[in-house]
């Protein structure tokens, strides 16, 4: 006999609503607007006839029975998801979503992971980077990459490389400027970016300059700060390992060297009991030997 459901987009909605405790967001997964997700839990709300959520609409906090619902529904989108990957599972890759910072995605990340993607050709990775003011807790993802986690407890964590910091510089401002010692950065103004806390001052400590602190530029994000040291615009505090390709290459130098303090520790973020947990756990595996071999990146030839 025919099953009487209610209307399937409605119920993708209440879902996605319920999950996430937001309309805002659920429409932004979507991809739909703010208004269609409304009328689309009215729609559900008119078939059930009763309300699905509590009368403060502000919060989206989900009756007892919208609760139910919303369980069975997330329970039903994974038996599907399930189902599809065992068909699929001779046939097609497997894509896997990874969240990571900018920064580190565009220094460190991309000019490597052609090795993966070489290696592992049936793990199809899509790259999303994220800034430091968004909760990434709130992306969807298979790994998320993050620097120095505080995760839930049903995330599984895997730290792959420990940083340092350092202080670097353009070479051509570096010969404009004539730092010869720590102290003759009272007299120009350091590179710095405000999502970056605490770094600035914690390389000063090493250099003995707590007491004294140079006047500093601040940047909305640190790919933007490091862009105006690469431009010559001011030293700025850098993870070493991070910057690694353009240290080698010589577009930052790295001034006194013997003056080095701890920095971020990346981990990889995922859930263990994920349907894409096998591969979670190759494409972490991969990042750990990406990160000790150091010869993972390669020069493009002049035909590319």
């Amino acid at each position: 006999m025919k099953r009487k459901l209610p209307p399937m987009k409605a119920l993708i909605a209440f879902e996605s609503v319920v999950r996430l405790g937001s309309v805002t967001k659920a429409a932004d997964e979507l991809f739909v607007t703010h208004s269609a997700i409304s009328k689309q839990l009215a729609t559900l709300e008119e078939w059930f006839g009763q309300p699905l959520f509590e009368k403060n609409r502000k919060v989206m906090q989900p009756t007892a029975d919208g609760l139910v619902l919303a369980s069975a529904a997330d329970q039903a989108w994974d038996l599907i998801a399930d189902a599809i990957d065992g068909l699929r599972v001779n046939e097609d890759k497997t894509i896997l979503k990874v969240l990571v910072p900018s920064t580190f995605a565009m220094r460190w990340l991309i000019p490597r992971v052609w090795s993966f993607s070489e290696e592992y050709q049936r793990i199809e990775l899509q790259l999303r980077q994220t800034d430091s003011l968004e909760t990434w807790l709130d992306i969807p993802f298979d790994v998320a990459i993050r620097s120095n986690p505080i995760v839930p407890s049903h995330l599984k964590t895997t730290p792959f490389m420990s940083d340092e910091l350092i202080l670097a510089i353009s070479p051509r401002a570096s010969l404009r400027r004539r730092l010869e010692s720590p102290m003759d950065l009272l007299s120009c103004r350091v590179l710095r970016a405000t999502t970056r806390q605490g770094e600035l001052e914690a390389w000063l400590r090493g250099a003995g300059l707590s007491n004294t602190p140079p006047k500093t530029t601040a940047f909305a994000h640190f790919y933007l700060a490091l862009e105006a040291a690469l431009a010559g615009e001011g030293p700025l505090v850098c993870p070493r390992e991070t910057l690694g390709d353009l240290l080698a290459k010589g577009e930052l130098v790295e001034l006194w060297p013997h003056i080095r303090v701890s920095g971020p520790t990346y981990a990889a973020v995922y859930d263990a009991t994920s349907h894409h947990a096998q591969s979670a756990g190759i494409f972490i595996d991969w990042l750990s030997k990406a990160r000790s071999s150091g010869h993972f990146t390669r020069e493009r030839s002049t035909a590319d």
